[in-house]
């Protein structure tokens, strides 16, 4: 071959190198966006959360119905932006993801009453609480390793040739 055609393949190599880089920079920079908003919503969410427990916990230990009556509005509106904020979560992940689909099913249970141990309720709600923000963690950092490495998650799934 003539040095022209090998100058010629050699600049259509690099243009594509190049945009398969630049590619892989953009979809980097999305994912790390995607990851840092599941991190604040999951925040949000588990903070609602917490905050829906504690008066959820003082509603049902008052006697008084008038003062409970009062209490009830407050409580459906935390509970509601709560699952909010869930939802959004929901959205961010494929219907077939399992590690996703375990962190929704704990993150729910954060709002379900019967979730909680009779005689100790709080502290149960806690453990619940503490154990979705583990599962979290793990997501995340799986997701920020995939970010950094991209190849990590063809490993992750067999392709190891």
């Amino acid at each position: 071959m003539t040095p022209t055609i090998w100058a010629a393949l050699g600049a259509v190599g690099a243009a594509v190198v190049a945009s398969l880089i630049a590619r892989s920079v953009k979809i980097s920079e999305f994912r790390q966006a995607w990851i840092n908003e599941l991190r604040a919503d999951i925040s949000e969410f588990i903070s609602k959360s917490d905050e829906w427990i504690d008066l959820y916990l003082s509603f049902n230990a008052e006697n008084n119905n008038e003062k409970k009556a009062a209490l009830a509005p407050a409580l459906d509106r935390i509970k509601y932006d709560a699952f909010h904020v869930l939802r959004r979560i929901e959205l961010r992940f494929k219907p077939d993801d399992l590690e996703g689909n375990a962190l929704l099913l704990a993150l729910r249970d954060l709002l379900n009453p019967a979730k909680l141990m009779p005689d100790s309720q709080y502290p149960s709600w806690r453990r619940l609480a503490d154990d979705t923000t583990l599962k979290a963690r793990h997501l995340l950092k799986e997701e920020w390793e995939v970010t950094k490495n991209p190849f990590r998650s063809a490993w992750k799934f067999g392709f190891r040739g």
